[in-house]
């Protein structure tokens, strides 16, 4: 589904519907490097999977969030919940191309019901002797599209526009990538949710590659949960309570300019022995990051996560394996961690050790300045914000027309 997007003054309001929250988020100013309003609209425990009690929660709570904030305008920009998106990568060939939408459809894998599907554009491939080309398929489906679209116009809200989280994902970091030459980097974006993990790749600003992991701190709560009799709640706590010595992630600004002489010298180095392209900014943590992730296994608990840790990483190295056969010469360089779970410093580190891969904390809101004002989240200005970063893709999405995913 493509909506049509004008242009007129002004962002407008970011909405992303994530597992465990919708946040909102809109930017502007003189030099639109200010954010204008905030906020959150946390999604309780026992609504889990059910999208009717999701959707009538969000119908009750957005007016008032929207009325309260700072917000300005009616105009909403909207990315579909990633657990909802089917992403699914499909070799097509030359006749199959001419009639794309009908071969998307046929091809695509356990979706029940009419779905709306958009496809990327990946590479020229040959299998069998046969060119073929590579595409990945997004794909939602149509009446949950259509029940927040109704939502949304019910409450007098303008649809600017319909978006997937893997490619927000990659668009929060596109200052990253806006010279030529950084398309010869390629990037691996792990957003560590609640509800699951959202995989991207990408060579520069393109995605190259795409995939939901359904392992996300929910998935670690519920076994957490099991394992002690309680609820999730408890569960919750009793897993952001795991800790482990020394500082993983550099994730605030005021500590960024100590990690300079060494969590970039070391992650410069780690890239180039891993025969990727460093940092061009000499000397210098790159904007929309906090800082490096090092190596590390998993502290000690009396919980056995054994099992979903291996889950995860064995997931994301066929990611970067499936890659690997894609563009065989062309390597990783980086990978770039987000997501609310990005921030249990334990988890990442697990990641980066197993995936032998340089790691950095994400965060895409760090380069633009926050208002007092703006919201009402306590210590929000203050910290690092990875799991704002598909809001913050949708607002950099937003306002390039040329983009047709």
């Amino acid at each position: 589904m493509r909506l049509p997007m004008s242009r007129p003054a002004g962002r407008p309001i970011a909405i992303d519907l994530g597992f465990s929250s919708t946040r909102l988020l809109q930017r502007g100013g003189a030099d639109d490097r200010l954010i204008l309003a905030a906020d959150e609209i946390p999604v309780p425990d026992e609504y889990g999977e059910d999208p009717v009690r999701r959707l009538a929660h969000l119908a009750d709570e957005l007016p008032r969030v929207i009325k309260e904030g700072a917000f300005r305008g009616k105009r909403v920009i909207l990315a579909m919940p990633a657990c909802a998106t089917t992403i699914q990568h499909m070799q097509l060939d030359a006749s199959e191309i001419r009639n794309r939408d009908l071969a998307m459809h046929t091809k695509l894998h356990s979706c029940e019901g009419e779905q709306m599907a958009r496809w990327i554009d990946v590479a020229e491939i040959h299998r069998n002797g046969k060119p073929q080309s590579e595409i990945i398929c997004l794909a939602i489906s149509r009446d949950l599209v259509m029940q927040h679209v109704e939502m949304l116009h019910a409450l007098k809200l303008d649809i600017v526009g319909v978006h997937t989280q893997p490619v927000m994902l990659a668009a929060s970091f596109n200052h990253l990538n806006r010279r030529a030459t950084d398309n010869e980097q390629a990037t691996l974006y792990v957003d560590l949710g609640y509800g699951g993990t959202t995989i991207a790749i990408t060579h520069g600003m393109q995605v190259v590659f795409a995939r939901r992991i359904p392992v996300g701190g929910w998935h670690f709560d519920r076994s957490i949960s099991r394992a002690l009799n309680c609820d999730l709640a408890a569960a919750r706590t009793h897993r952001l309570a795991l800790t482990t010595v020394g500082t993983a992630v550099v994730d605030s600004e005021h500590r960024r300019t100590e990690s300079q002489t060494s969590g970039v010298a070391m992650l410069d180095a780690a890239i180039r022995q891993a025969g990727g392209h460093p940092e061009r900014r000499i000397g210098q943590a790159p904007a929309g990051t906090s800082g490096t992730v090092t190596a590390g296994s998993m502290p000690p608990s009396s919980i056995d996560l054994s099992e979903l840790l291996e889950t995860l990483v064995d997931e994301i190295s066929l990611c970067t394996r499936y890659h690997k056969g894609l563009f065989p010469q062309r390597s990783i360089g980086r990978s770039i961690f987000v997501g609310g779970e990005s921030r249990q410093s334990w988890l990442c580190r697990h990641i980066v050790q197993a995936i032998k891969l340089p790691g950095q904390a994400g965060d895409p809101l760090s380069r633009l300045h926050t208002n007092d004002e703006a919201t009402g989240l306590i210590g929000w200005a203050n910290r690092a914000r990875p799991e704002w970063s598909v809001c913050a893709g949708l607002l950099e999405h937003g306002c390039n027309r040329k983009v047709k995913v």
